[in-house]
Order: structure tokens, then sequence, then C-alpha cells
């Protein structure tokens, strides 16, 4: 990771010597996880919450406790979209050259995707297309049972939640988390914008 020239960077995180404060909610998250307890985060807008995400998902990466997989639902429209971006992000965390992820990269072939790469990141992209939206949900059912038999546990973080709720699907967020409740290995942080000031929820 490149050294910012300004010591005091304003975008971004840029790891853990660059991020100050927010130690009750790294510590409030990371106990959380490791208890095996779901988290909702709600936030204002430019508060620092993604940038508390990313130092949550390094120190978790970093000492050994779990394999992250981050998500930023703001650009996602509906389920097709919503799952694509899930399959590219699980993809990216776990690269093929790793012995999960040339188990997932095949699973996920067998469903005929397209699948290209990010030319500036070089990040591999999913397209699944689906005729019924059902196939949907049954791909992201199939993609939890498959971080499941990982024997580390996974967190899953979910940023711009609060997006699904716009989605054509009816009843999204319920739906999604019908197909968490029972999972035992992998956990959650759903991040929301909302209109206070931070707040950390369990979420069972």
């Amino acid at each position: 990771m490149m050294t910012p020239e300004n010591p005091f960077p304003l975008s971004g995180y840029h790891g853990p010597d660059y991020f100050c404060d927010r130690k009750q909610e790294t510590d409030a998250l990371i106990r959380n996880i490791t208890n095996g307890v779901n988290t909702t985060l709600l936030s204002l807008r430019r508060m620092g919450k993604t940038g508390l995400l990313f130092h949550v998902m390094e120190t978790l990466i970093r000492q050994k406790k779990a394999q992250c997989i981050y998500l930023d639902a703001y650009t996602t429209q509906n389920l097709r979209a919503f799952t694509n971006a899930l399959a590219s992000a699980a993809l990216k965390a776990f690269p093929e050259k790793k012995p999960f992820g040339k188990i997932l990269l095949e699973w996920i072939k067998a469903m005929r995707p397209v699948i290209s790469f990010d030319p500036v990141t070089g990040s591999p992209e999913i397209e699944l297309d689906f005729k019924q939206p059902e196939q949907f949900e049954h791909t992201l059912s199939g993609l939890f049972a498959m971080l499941e038999k990982q024997d580390k546990r996974v967190v899953v973080i979910i940023d711009e939640f609060q997006q699904i709720s716009n989605f054509p699907e009816k009843n999204m967020e319920a739906r999604l988390r019908s197909l968490i409740q029972h999972l035992k290995q992998t956990r959650f942080i759903f991040a929301e914008v909302i209109s206070t000031s931070f707040l950390i929820c369990l979420t069972m």
C-alpha cells in the first residue's frame, strides 16, 4: 500500500497507521464476529463508516481471525446485480491460486457465467444470466453453503445495505436474512445509512 503524501488523508482507507479513533466501534464489531454474532452498523453518510469497515477487515485478516468479503451494494439495482456483485466479491477474496478459490471458481463456472476482469484492478467480475429470479436466490444460498465449508471463519460485509429496499423484488431484506439465519461459520456485518449518528446493533 502506498504511503499518502498527506499525513492526514481525508478519504479512503490507508491502513492502520493512518486510521484514528473509532476504537470502541472497532472493538465492538470484532468482538461480535469473534462471538459469532451478526451486526448491523447504522451511520450518517460521510461519517467514516466505510473506512471503519475496511479497518475491521484489515484487523481481522492481520490477526488471522477471519477471511473477509466486502460488497458495496450501492450500485446494485436488483437481486441479479446483487448476486453477481457478491459472487465477484467472493472470488476477489478467494483468488483462484488458493485451494478454496479454485473450488469456488469451478462452482461458479458450472452456472456458465460471463467472467471478465476489471482493467484497473484485475479483479474478476461475474455476470450470471438466469431467466427466473428464484435462480439468483438459489445461487446466493449455494454461495453461503460454500462459505460454510471453509475451515476458517468468513465475514461478509455488505456496505450500503439499505439499497436492497429499493430492489423490485419484494421483501429482499427478509429473504436474505432467511438465507443466513442458520449459518454457523459465516458471519455478517450490514452497514446502512440513517439520519442519526453511529449505532451498532446485534442482528440474530
